[in-house]
């Protein structure tokens, strides 16, 4: 084809058609240009192509782990409400000291370790993680989508900072009442009664610990668990099965 062209030229050179000659060379010229803005086009065509064929796999992979990591949220918000129930439960008992007597001591107990059920939430992040270190979080279309997976690594830390507060105070403080629920009689210990826990301040600060921090806790958890499912959508409405 180059010698094609070049031998065109020459005849128009040797015919001392001088005019038509740059004619044909500007025409040349153009046609090349275009040739090269096509083949860009098509390379381009093809690298978005391929951006948006690994976007797909990494929304589909990431799909499953926030479907995954809502589940695990939902058992943790759910043992969390049995835990600030049963601190509300020992609060009315507080009022109540006839409803406390009648009590059996396995209810108190059960009761108790009920309340004391303090999960933490330890999220699958595998692919966000990998996403984000690689920088093919910057390639998803979707930017609210991106900005909301870039920051919940921190969201998931601020959600949880009750349930570090708790588990903080907790150990000492049962430590206290686990000790004033023995019965020692000449410095040996006789038996253990669980609900010798209720007249303590200790337990009484256990159980404030646990519904007050509960409480504020829970509402994050909430909070993070709209997070999540509304992520779950965006992904949901950038996969193009």
């Amino acid at each position: 084809m180059i010698k094609f062209f070049r031998k065109i030229r020459q005849n128009l050179l040797s015919e001392g058609k001088t005019g038509k000659y740059l004619k044909y060379a500007i025409g040349e010229i153009v046609l090349v240009i275009i040739g090269i803005l096509i083949a860009l086009s098509i390379n381009n065509w093809n690298t978005n192509r391929k951006l948006k064929s690994e976007e797909q796999n990494l929304l589909k992979d990431l799909r499953a782990e926030v479907k995954s990591n809502i589940e695990s949220l939902m058992i943790t918000i759910d043992e969390h409400e049995k835990s600030y129930n049963a601190a509300q439960e020992f609060k009315s008992l507080f009022q109540d000291r006839e409803a406390f007597d009648k009590m059996a001591d396995s209810i108190f107990e059960r009761m108790f370790i009920r309340m004391n059920m303090n999960f933490t939430y330890d999220p699958n992040k595998g692919i966000l993680n990998s996403m984000i270190s690689s920088g093919q979080i910057n390639n998803l279309s979707n930017k609210e989508l991106k900005y909301l997976l870039a920051s919940l690594e921190d969201v998931i830390t601020d959600t949880f900072e009750d349930t570090m507060k708790i588990e903080r105070w907790r150990d000492d403080l049962l430590t206290k009442t686990f000790y004033d629920s023995h019965i020692i009689i000449d410095g040996k210990i006789e038996r253990f009664e669980f609900k010798r826990r209720y007249d303590n301040p200790d337990f009484r600060f256990l159980v404030i610990l646990f519904d007050e921090v509960r409480k504020s806790g829970l509402t994050e958890e909430y909070e993070l668990k709209n997070t999540m499912e509304h992520i779950l959508e965006l992904i949901e409405m950038e996969i193009k099965e």
